[in-house]
């Protein structure tokens, strides 16, 4: 590697996914909580010893079950090799015996006898990064199942939610922390200053004290030199710096220049923030003009206190957790200028006609004694102009009202209330984000009030505070809908691509819908049924399952009974007959009892105890080939509506595979019994034995153009033949026919030698015009004095015989060139080739299947056919033809095989 290329870092060196671990590390407020989760995965799987192990720059135990005293709390020793691996790697790790496993063998902890045997799952957060390991280990080998293994990874993933889980709560007590710090000064403005990049963000009342329009962001340098007077820069830039080096607080009154040319003072407060590795990295601050106050120090101190009061009740808005909560934490605050009760109203989410007014406490028990018990999630009411809370939230205007007089003055429907509460004085601000009225937020007081300017700028800020909590709130529970509903989805559609896979791993019928009913239990059901039709239109069982696996064979039986006596009410008669889904959410003893006419069947269902059903069809193009039928107990209730739309999509699926497969099994018997009808029992020859075989491929429905044939001669002499019609096809099936009968016919009649009546064949098809190519092997076999024949062979491009002697010895009858095939060159010259057969000896014919394959040659295919011989060679001849399919014929093997054998007795 160039010097000028950066090194390549491991995962375990990879600063992002060190500082993500030294995050959680860094909240990890004791073991207790990981001893206990290491604890439960040691004793659910019976395991001695487990740990959790943090990896930053080093590993450290975090919590453990079985483990030395002071191993938790410090690194992980000898097993950490084992750690260090999952984390490399980002996978689980399963090792049954260490010490039988080359990859661990030599590690430490499997010398030293402390691992006999490790499971470890990585710990990944939502961000992806491996952050340690959850690790079980034993001092002997045992075996690790899955279920063990999924157990434990989904253990690792509570220890996640545990670590991220203290790492959200630091994030949330850092925000209480900058709210704190925001609100010192009575929230008059809030700014933050990036230490890093130089430069400092107003909010927009940060921008407005310095005479800025909007929030905005300034360099640093241009902060002193154009907005600080030239007299307190040196003290104001002084004070800071030595802040940031103390990783302190500071406070600094100084002089600022507006844009509009005014000199104002102001009071800025800030906190310096430190990272993860303790350095300066923010200062959070609030900045407060106090030109007015300088005159009026004691009104203002007042106001600073009540704001101070204000800031602590903020803190605690920003770390509710429901909106319910809001209503008494803010009324804390409000209580500092006098209020007594009051609540925060919210629009329902999607309804614009209603809004949830959610109440505090004194004006709570009010209601209560008034109207009785009132909802613990807050009251629905209409969304109208009766009352102030409604109206703010419907208009997002401020409604103020002094006293009791002017509110029933502008809102009538208030005067019952006035008396109910004491209500004499009303403040109603509107919850806004982001041009979003969310609702309000509403104070009231049972004194007459006058609202000065502070009081609605702090009321304000409490508001603003109200509606971020709000806010985030909604958004938390609009996160946690969208990503159920996102799970349920991606879960629905993982179904259905399974379903998929099920349906197209296998064209048998009963296997296809016996998987399928494995697959959709117990995700949609406790159990189901899958029924089909036959060709005459009669209901048959196909498939079943159980969640209990023991109440499977319980359940097939039934089925079977069922579709023996099932009525028109059942779900196999209606949906056949309608087409269309069947849900019944509260399956009845009446029900039950209408749906089979067997009581065996009808007291088997009683026992199985359906509290609802969800029938689908399995459907093609409109017809009904098949039922799904879902079940349920009263346990788990009836199908939801997501199921049932996924049970109809699966039901299309598998109408499909269904029809499809009927389909590949009609075409692959037809295919069959057409090609066997073409290839004739051999015939009985003097002192010949003569076995042929013939093997379809394994898959497809089409017909192949493989052949063999064995017939004497007007002259008596006997004839052997075997060829292949290239393609797989009924045009290669049909020209296979056209070509074995043009062949018997020419030999029989011509008595011609192979050569001869290969060469009077290939003129046929070309005189014919049958446009067809095919490789060939024509055989006589010709008696000779003393016993044995002579074997006279033509080859026309087709793999050659092998002779398997007496004496066991094989031999490929090979030449040098091959003649062509057929169908090439009609003027072609053919040659006939002679060798000597004794009595036992064996003559091999084959085509091409037997020996080509997509994973070997022919020369390889041919070698391993000759082993096989040597080794089989004396078998008795059906024995012989067996084995050879046997070994060399795979069960997917994509062409048809042709095998003609015959030994001389």
């Amino acid at each position: 590697m160039s010097g000028s290329q950066p090194p390549v870092l491991g995962p375990l060196l990879d600063p992002a996914r060190i500082a993500v671990a030294r995050r959680m590390l860094a909240e990890v407020s004791g073991p207790a909580a990981y001893d206990r989760l290491s604890g439960l995965a040691a004793r659910l799987v019976g395991a001695g010893h487990a740990k959790i192990t943090l990896f930053t720059d080093q590993d450290l135990v975090v919590g453990g079950h079985g483990l030395p005293p002071g191993v938790v709390g410090g690194p992980a020793l000898l097993t950490g090799a084992f750690s260090a691996m999952v984390v490399t790697s980002g996978l689980p790790l399963a090792v049954p015996d260490a010490r039988a496993d080359p990859d661990v063998a030599d590690l430490p902890a499997v010398t030293s006898g402390q691992v006999g045997a490790y499971l470890g799952s990585p710990l990944v957060t939502a961000s992806g990064h491996v952050v340690g390991v959850l690790a079980l280990y034993d001092a002997e080998p045992r075996p690790w199942s899955g279920d063990e293994a999924e157990l434990l990874r989904q253990l690792a993933s509570s220890v996640v939610a545990e670590l991220e889980l203290a790492a959200a709560n630091a994030d949330a007590a850092w925000s209480a922390r900058r709210l704190g710090v925001a609100l010192e000064a009575s929230s008059v403005g809030i700014w933050e200053v990036d230490l890093r990049a130089g430069f400092i963000d107003w909010d927009e009342r940060s921008a407005a004290i310095f005479g800025v329009d909007q929030a905005t962001r300034v360099p640093m340098d241009r902060l002193f030199a154009e907005f600080v007077h030239p007299d307190d820069r040196d003290s104001s830039q002084r004070t800071m710096t030595e802040a940031v080096e103390a990783r302190a607080q500071y406070t600094v009154e100084l002089r600022i220049l507006r844009r509009d040319g005014k000199v104002r003072w102001i009071v800025c407060r800030g906190r310096v923030l430190t990272g993860p590795d303790g350095a300066a990295q923010r200062i959070l601050g609030t900045v407060l003009d106090v030109t007015d106050a300088r005159n009026q120090a004691r009104s203002r101190l007042a106001a600073v206190q009540r704001a101070a009061a204000i800031a602590a009740v903020a803190a605690e808005v920003a770390n509710a957790t429901g909106i319910g909560e809001l209503a008494d934490i803010t009324l804390r605050g409000a209580e500092v200028l006098g209020a007594v009760s009051g609540g925060v109203a919210v629009r329902e989410p999607g309804d614009d006609e209603r809004v949830r007014v959610h109440l505090g406490r004194r004006i709570l028990d009010v209601v209560r004694a008034e109207v009785g018990e009132v909802p613990s999630g807050g009251v629905l009411v209409d969304l109208d102009d009766a009352l102030p809370t409604q109206y703010t939230a419907r208009t997002g205007e401020r409604v103020v009202l002094s006293s009791v007089e002017e509110g029933i003055a502008r809102f009538p429907a208030m005067a019952p209330w006035t008396e109910v509460l004491g209500l004499r004085a009303l403040a109603s601000l509107p919850l806004v984000v982001e041009g979003r009225l969310l609702g309000s937020f509403v104070a009231y007081w049972t004194t007459d009030h006058a609202f000065d300017a502070e009081e609605l700028r702090l009321l304000e800020g409490l508001t603003a505070q109200i509606t971020l909590s709000v806010s985030r709130l909604q958004a938390d529970a609009d996160r946690d809908r969208a990503v159920a509903a996102v799970t349920e989805a991606n879960q629905r559609l993982e179904l259905l691509a399974e379903a998929g896979r099920v349906l197209s791993g296998t064209m048998d019928i009963g296997e296809q819908l016996q998987r399928l009913a494995s697959l959709v239990v117990p995700r949609l059901g406790d159990w189901c049924w899958i029924v089909s039709t036959d060709e005459h239109g009669r209901l048959r069982e196909t498939a079943s399952a159980h969640r209990d696996p023991a109440r499977e064979e319980f359940v097939a039986e039934y089925v079977s009974r069922m579709v023996r006596t099932v009525t028109p009410e059942g779900a196999p008669r209606r949906v056949f007959r309608t087409g269309q889904p069947l849900v019944v959410r509260d399956l009845t003893p009446e029900r039950i009892a209408s749906v089979v006419s067997d009581p065996q069947a009808k007291a088997m269902l009683v026992e199985l105890a359906p509290s609802s059903v969800a029938a689908v069809p399995l459907t093609i193009r409109g017809q009904t080939v098949g039922v799904l039928c879902l079940l349920n107990g009263a346990d788990r209730g009836p199908h939801p509506a997501a199921d049932v739309e996924t049970a109809v999509e699966i039901g299309r699926r598998a109408g499909m595979a269904l029809h499809h497969a009927r389909l590949y099994g009609q075409q692959r018997a037809l295919a069959d019994a057409l090609q066997r009808s073409m290839l004739t029992e051999p015939p009985a020859i003097e002192d010949c034995e003569v076995v042929v075989r013939y093997v379809p491929a394994a898959e497809g429905a089409e017909i192949g153009g493989d052949w063999y044939d064995a017939f004497e001669q007007a002259t008596g002499t006997t004839v052997l033949a075997i060829g292949d019609v290239v393609g797989h096809d009924t045009r290669a099936a049909a020209a296979m026919g056209q070509v074995r009968g043009l062949l018997r016919g020419i030999s029989y009649s011509s008595g011609g030698s192979p050569a001869r009546v290969l060469t009077e064949l290939d003129r046929a098809l070309a005189g014919l015009a049958l446009r067809t190519m095919a490789t060939a092997v024509i055989a006589h076999l010709e008696p000779q004095d003393g016993g044995g024949a002579l074997l006279r062979w033509s080859n026309a491009g087709h793999p050659p015989p092998v002779l398997v002697g007496a004496d066991g010895a094989v031999r490929l009858l090979d030449v040098a060139e091959a003649d062509l095939l057929l169908g090439v060159d009609p003027g072609f010259t053919r040659e006939d080739r002679t060798v000597p057969v004794e009595r036992g000896a064996t003559v091999l014919l084959y085509t091409d299947g037997l020996v080509e394959r997509r994973d070997r040659d022919i020369d390889a295919g041919t070698e391993e056919l000759l082993e096989v011989l040597r080794e089989c060679g004396g078998l008795p001849l059906e024995q012989l033809c067996d084995e050879v399919l046997r070994r060399l014929f795979l069960p997917d093997a994509e062409d048809d095989v042709a095998v003609l054998a015959v030994r001389l007795t």
